[in-house]
Formats: C-alpha cells, structure tokens, sequence
C-alpha cells in the first residue's frame, strides 16, 4: 500500500507542472503584450460581469466549466489513483451503497483482511459517514467512483456562488466563488483523491445560504435547502457539523421567535418550520437506521465504534491515552502504537505546538498593516 505523504506528493508533482505553466504563460502575456493583455483582461472582465448579474445562468455556468476544466487538464492530472488508508475506506463504502447495501456481513476469516479505519464485526462497512461514499457510489454507477468526486467538488463551487449570492453583491459573489473553483476544483486533492471535503462544504454553503434569505423572504424553498445542507453536514462531518450550525441554529430560532410574537406572518413562520423540522427528522431517522445496521446500536456511531476497537489516543484533548493494545498484523501495530501515538498524543501542548504558527504569522502580518 502507498504511504500517506508519497500519495499526496505523486498528487502534488502532477499539479505542479500545470499550476506553474498557466503562471507562466500569464507572465508572458503581461510583459511581452502589456496592451494586448489589457484589452483581453477588459473583454473577459466585462463578460463575466454580466454572467454574475444573471444569477441562477452564473450558478450553472459555473457548476459546469469547473467539470469541464478538470477533464481538459485528464492528459495531465490523470484519474486519480487511491493511495490512502482513508480513501480505501471511502471506496469500500462506495461499493457497498453502489450494491444496495449498507454494510456487509462479516467474513468468517477477516483477521487475514483487516485494514485501517475499516470495522468487521458486528458488519463489515467502513467507519465513515455515509455522504461522501455516497457521491463516490453515485460516480461508480456512472462508470468511476472519480466521477462522483468531480461531481461533488463543481456542486460545491455551484453551491458556494448560490451562498455568496445571498451576502455579497453578485461580481463579488461572483468572483469567491471562482477563486474556490480554482482552489479546490483543479489541483486539489479534494478532486484529486476519494477523501475530499466537498460534500460537508456544499452543506455548510447551503446553511449558511438559506438563512439570510430565510430572514428576508421566508420561502419553503429556502427553507428545504437548509434542511438538506443541515443533513449534509450531519452526515460527512458530524461534530464538525454540529459545531457549525450551533450559531446558525440560534440564529434561526431568534427569527423564528420573532416571527411568533408577529401576529402578521403565521403563514410565514409555518412555510419556514415545517418543512426544516420534517427533514431534520428525516435525517435523525436515517442515521440512527444507518447506525443500526452498521453498529447493532442506532446510538454508536461506525466512527466511534472503530475508535474503541482499535485507538489509544482519544479523539479529543480531553481524552486520556489508554494503555497499547495488542493488534493482528505488524502494520497496525506501526500506525496505532507508533506512529498516532507519537504523532497524536491529543495534549494541549500538541494543540498549543499546532497553532502557535499560525497565531504568530496572524500577528506579524496585522504588525505590517
């Protein structure tokens, strides 16, 4: 199996050639043809300009040239090929729902299979939540699992643009959304592997698009959205998730609250909670299905069923390190007592050795301004 980081730099050495040409060849634009250059940069700015006004067309137009620019780029950055633990874990999900089932049942002999972030017993299913390995069964019926990662990554994009459109002007809106597209949708390993973060970010662009509109016109629409982003997040990154919608959920309930003491708007409040209280049911109701028949507990979650099965470490600073266990294979033995356990001790001195970096480049670079 692949290590790790020689994945993501075989990953990165493909990008590179294509990030550093398009560079390139801009550079040479600007100082060999400066006015040439000038009228080019005027005639697209205005294009794209008018592309923004038109929202829902700049919506679409955006969704598709992000599909389109990757595959034009396939000589280059080919399909990606799964080196990573987790991806193989995505992958078997993928399969799993591709097939028409959540898990599968366990194999009389799977101490000869085991494999990381995988569970065996009481099924055999991945730990992951069901979202990602979702988009990716999506792209294996369509011919690859890849396909499911593009779709996701040019929906997130698509989805980005629809959430800036609620707070900024549209060039404005416009443009992050284009600068995300060129982030993540061409060099980025959340296109460029099986483990990408797309679909936990097209549901917190959801959320945090359906709620000023919610504020402002109260459509079912918006408030369908906003369910739907809700159980996105609930279903890729579930604390992550939670975390976030823990301020937009005060805020939902101060505007639902407000909509109460109006005698005027009942309708309103009505076209709003129905519809966001139906599908938050819905989806408590899938995971706790889907927990079931992973775990045999609609409580325990995949995730965490496999951390006590097979970490020492604890997933949060709170948690104290256990005592080694004793695993099948060698390989287990290297990444759970070896490398998470030096790597991964969870202790505020860890967390202090991570962010103090980044606390330090945040003051230097506020000194110089």
């Amino acid at each position: 199996m692949t290590e790790p980081t020689d994945s993501l730099l075989t990953s990165w050495t493909d990008a590179l050639p294509v990030v550093l040409g398009t560079a390139f060849c801009f550079s040479l634009l600007v100082v060999f043809l400066p006015l040439l250059t000038k009228r080019i940069f005027g005639a697209v700015e205005h294009f794209l300009s008018r592309l923004a006004s038109r929202k829902t067309l700049a919506i679409i137009a955006l969704f598709f040239t992000v599909i389109f620019v990757r595959l034009a780029l396939l000589p280059q950055l080919r399909v990606p090929v799964p080196g990573i633990h987790d991806e193989f874990s995505y992958l078997l999900l993928a399969d799993t729902l591709a097939h028409g089932r959540l898990a599968n049942p366990t194999h009389p002999m799977w101490i000869s299979f085991e494999s990381f972030h995988i569970n065996w017993v009481p099924t055999y299913s991945s730990k992951y939540p069901p979202a990602q390995g979702a988009v990716l069964a999506f792209g294996q019926l369509l011919g690859l699992p890849w396909i499911g990662a593009l779709l996701s990554v040019a929906a997130m994009c698509a989805a980005i643009l629809w959430m800036l459109q609620a707070w900024l002007p549209a060039r404005w809106a416009f443009l992050g959304a284009a600068l995300a597209a060129l982030k993540f949708g061409i060099a980025s390993y959340w296109v460029n592997s099986y483990w990408g973060g797309a679909v936990a970010a097209t549901g917190g662009a959801l959320v945090l698009g359906a709620m000023p509109r919610i504020v402002r016109r109260a459509r079912t629409r918006d408030a369908l959205l906003l369910g739907l982003g809700i159980a996105a997040l609930a279903n890729s990154r579930p604390y992550e998730g939670l975390l976030f919608c823990i301020p937009v959920a005060c805020w939902f309930l101060w505007w639902l609250f407000g909509k109460i003491k109006s005698p005027t708007s009942p309708r309103a409040f009505l076209k709003v909670l129905i519809p966001v209280a139906v599908l938050l049911v819905l989806t408590l109701g899938f995971m706790a299905f889907y927990n079931w028949r992973l775990t045999g507990n609609a409580f325990l979650f995949p995730y965490a069923l496999n951390s006590r099965t097979y970490r020492t470490t604890g997933l949060f600073l709170w948690d104290r390190p256990k005592e080694p266990l004793h695993y099948h294979n060698q390989q287990f033995e290297d990444f759970y007592n070896g490398w998470e356990r030096e790597d991964y001790q969870h202790t505020w001195r860890d967390a202090w050795q991570v962010t103090s970096p980044a606390l330090t480049g945040i003051a230097l670079r506020l000194s110089r301004s």
